[in-house]
């Protein structure tokens, strides 16, 4: 009986996300895509932080990557943007195996500063080469043919078939052997060693496996916006808020990274909309609060040892009176 309320809940709530683009304002559409982005961002970067517990925080090396190789085919070239996307997922996933046979021997914080670093080297480097990339300036990508209406839909449902893509693909990763894998390297790598696990190898494929999803990201915002800059998609404060979403929603886990982010969003939304000049104060004494209080993460609360608690107390109170 409960697996059924399950199904029935889970079909009315994607009814619900297929009917909302012909329901809805523009605006409420773009915002939904936003998270759905943003949902898709964090799940990758749960792969490598998540599942192997490795701090990749340059991982938007691979969004911008992802963005420049569809901005610079699409425009160089005229390749179309469905070729294009594909070459950034393959692109990317080539640079991680290459950054990763390089910075993945580091740990800890070195690891942290290393993948940075290689983030603000790639970055330098598309400034400088101005020819091709437009440098500090920017680059125009064309723009999806249609009007807005549709073009808000196109990329709507476009990050939405990306984020059930990926929710799909980790749930099968939690629970076959090259998930094990990884788990066993968060959980001590030198023992992952002595068992006869290769972890230089699967944290390579961790962090391609990250790199694709990511690179395929940053290669639907450069069509979804029509214009990027280094400064934008090679911007660290994007890794930063992907893992406030990962540790509000549950790290390692299949849906915690999409419940960080679908919360950390709304939240943000609800704050600035309101206090307009207090946003960040407000929404970084909530970050706190969610990191002291539940440093697991939302789902991996028990909620109902929650609600039987507050019900004993209630019920205790009312007895007192």
């Amino acid at each position: 009986m409960r697996n059924k309320a399950v199904v029935v809940c889970g079909l009315l709530g994607l009814l619900l996300i297929a009917i909302l683009p012909f329901t809805v304002s523009g605006f409420l559409v773009r915002q939904f895509t936003e998270i759905f982005m943003y949902a898709i961002l964090a799940s990758a970067l749960n792969i490598i932080a998540g599942y192997t517990g490795y701090a990749a925080f340059g991982n938007m090396v691979f969004f911008g990557m992802g963005a420049y190789t569809v901005a610079i085919l699409m425009t160089k070239a005229h390749i179309p943007f469905g070729v294009a996307f594909v070459c950034a997922g393959i692109i990317s996933v080539i640079t991680a195996v290459i950054l990763g046979i390089l910075l993945l021997r580091l740990k800890g914080q070195y690891f942290a500063l290393g993948t940075t670093g290689a983030m603000l080297a790639v970055r330098q480097i598309v400034d400088i080469w101005s020819d091709v990339t437009g440098g500090t300036q920017g680059i125009s990508i064309p723009r999806l043919p249609g009007t807005p209406y549709f073009a808000n839909a196109f990329f709507y449902f476009f990050m939405l078939a990306l984020l059930i893509a990926i929710i799909l693909f980790v749930s099968r990763l939690h629970v076959n052997r090259l998930g094990y894998a990884f788990k066993a390297i968060r959980a001590n790598e030198e023992a992952a060693n002595v068992m006869g696990i290769n972890t230089t190898k699967y944290k390579i494929i961790a962090w391609s496996l990250s790199a694709f999803f990511t690179g395929l990201t940053g290669a639907v915002y450069a069509y979804w916006f029509s214009y990027i800059e280094s400064k934008t998609v090679f911007d660290i404060l994007w890794v930063t808020n992907m893992f406030v979403m990962i540790i509000v929603g549950g790290m390692g886990t299949v849906m915690g990274p999409v419940a960080g982010a679908f919360l950390l969003q709304a939240v943000s939304r609800l704050v600035w909309s309101k206090y307009m000049t207090l946003h960040l104060g407000i929404l970084g004494t909530i970050i706190i609060f969610a990191v002291i209080c539940i440093p697991n993460g939302i789902l991996r609360i028990r909620w109902k040892g929650v609600v039987r608690v507050i019900a004993e107390k209630l019920r205790r109170k009312a007895g007192d009176r």
